[in-house]
């Protein structure tokens, strides 16, 4: 690993942000950053291309930020790799419209030297996505999905990048737990092999060719309900220089999570991840005293040539994206952390607006699909977008009481770690012991005010994703559907016009009662 001059890394840039309830300090280099190298990296950016996709609980320095302090630390000398770590192709009303097409002119913009597919690449089944990473102009890389057809790699594993007389040896790893995490039959035919065994093939490969450093780009995240973790990967496997995160939308500066929720597992690799929607940009300054550094910058640069294609697209969708669907006098609150771990209201009105088309006896929802606040005041189609995004369909089923219970079970089953599984239900009361062993945490359950009689049928609602037997409910995709309501987009703006406004009588809370709180 080479060395550079630390002093360079004067504060020159100092900024104090206030991020769900914690403040960090970014640090950036000043002056001459001649001989220098750094790699700029971004994670789960989801479709939040600019500031225009922000709301009152995201602020979106967007791509060009990213693109802008790329051509100011080049126009200082500096040696500059550019990588992402996954979830590029969906989460915004421009995803949405498009289905995943936009984000390939803006990623072709940047200049970006790789990419790692992350699980919601998958979201508009396999064949889909491998169309738009025909169309980039850099590669995706990834070392541990195969195709089980042929034995091949879905993607090149890795690449060797050598600019200014310093070589990278990157190397990708997707998340096994993308077979459960999409919709059923999205992966069918792909392999997602063990990511240990493939980082230490990786690293044997990669440290025969005489880099300067060897980087993993992953999308795997340190979410302690997965089934792997960038920092046990990392604690298993030497000779990773620099492993860059993605997929729990972590934020993470200095080799550290920076909110202190997470304590990171010891090894010899930096681990760096800058939270998700483009509100951050993550620096590794590979040339440090010392060995590398990871930090976090949030300049709001503009780059005139990425901020014109992403004009472009909003020029594309933003008749789509700013039809007004209602109103609402209460605030939907429910962001991608909390809805996965509590009950929201905004979960409570999704799941609400599911039993009030389908006239279904509960509703559940998978807490992953809820993602952000909707504001009190007009709503606009991209706050739906925002707020749920994905394209699903409604349907029903008939289900005993049992199985009911046992939905529920497996939903609990991630606390207290946040987990995309997580309920958020309708027509039910579910009091529970998070505290209690896994599988054994309902205490009661009373549908509309009647206990749950497990001998009993009842007709669920809920969307295709959790109907589908994903997420850890295969049993599900073996119930025949019932009846089928279509799109859940259509669903929510039909109620938000007939409640307009939404008022604070219109939700009732209380329905998930955690009795170790």
């Amino acid at each position: 690993m080479r060395s550079g001059n630390l002093g360079l890394l004067a504060m020159a840039i100092v900024s104090m942000l206030l991020v769900t309830g914690y403040t960090y300090v970014t640090v950036g280099p000043a002056g001459d950053l001649d001989g220098e190298v750094y790699i700029i990296h971004t994670n789960d950016t989801h479709g939040y291309y600019d500031e225009s996709y922000g709301t009152s609980t995201v602020s979106v320095l967007g791509f060009t930020a990213v693109a802008a302090l790329k051509d100011d630390y080049e126009s200082r000398g500096a040696t500059v790799f550019l990588v992402d770590a996954g979830d590029a192709f969906q989460g915004t009303a421009a995803t949405l419209i498009t289905h995943g097409s936009s984000s390939v002119d803006v990623l072709n913009a940047m200049g970006y030297d790789l990419m790692v597919p992350g699980n919601h690449e998958f979201d508009y089944g396999k064949d889909r996505y491998l169309g738009y990473a025909a169309q980039l102009n850099f590669p995706t890389l990834c070392a541990n999905i195969i195709v089980e057809e042929t034995g091949d790699y879905l993607c090149d594993p890795y690449k060797v990048v050598e600019r200014d007389g310093y070589t990278i040896g990157f190397f990708g790893l997707a998340t096994p737990d993308t077979v459960t995490s999409v919709i059923a039959g999205a992966t069918d035919g792909l392999e997602f092999t063990d990511p240990v065994v493939a980082a230490e093939n990786m690293v044997k490969t990669l440290s025969s060719m005489d880099v300067d450093a060897v980087v993993c780009v992953g999308h795997i995240g340190v979410d302690r309900s997965s089934s792997i973790t960038s920092d046990s990967i990392c604690a298993s496997v030497e000779g990773i220089d620099v492993f860059i995160d993605g997929h729990s939308h972590t934020v993470m500066t200095g080799g550290k999570v920076a909110d202190g929720s997470v304590t990171l597992l010891e090894s010899d690799t930096l681990i760096a991840s800058t939270g998700c929607y483009n509100q951050h940009i993550g620096v590794v300054h590979m040339t440090a005293e010392g060995g590398p550094e990871a930090y976090l910058e949030d300049i709001a640069g503009i780059d005139p040539n990425v901020t014109a294609v992403i004009d472009g697209v909003n020029d594309s969708i933003n008749e789509q994206r700013n039809i007004v669907v209602g109103h609402t006098e209460v605030e939907l609150s429910g962001g991608y952390l909390e809805n996965r771990v509590h009950e929201t209201v905004l979960g409570d009105f999704l799941a609400d607006t599911m039993l009030h088309a389908t006239d279904a006896d509960v509703a559940v929802i998978n807490g992953g699909a809820v993602r952000n606040t909707i504001s009190v005041g007009e709503i606009i189609a991209g706050d739906v977008y925002s707020a749920y995004a994905f394209e699903s369909q409604v349907l029903t089923k008939e289900v005993t009481g049992e199985q009911l219970r046992l939905l529920l079970e497996v939903w609990l089953s991630g606390l207290p770690s946040a987990s995309g599984g997580f309920a958020q239900v309708s027509g039910m009361t579910v009091t529970y012991d998070s505290s209690a062993t896994a599988g054994h945490r309902v205490e009661s359950v009373t549908v509309n005010g009647t206990p749950l009689d497990p001998s009993a049928t009842y007709v669920l609602a809920s969307n295709d994703f959790v109907m589908a037997g994903s997420s850890g409910y295969e049993w599900m995709g073996n119930i025949p559907t019932k009846d089928s309501f279509g799109s859940f987009y259509d669903i929510i703006f039909d109620r938000l016009g007939k409640l307009d406004p939404v008022k604070s009588g219109d939700i009732v809370i209380g329905r998930l009662i955690d009795t170790a709180a």
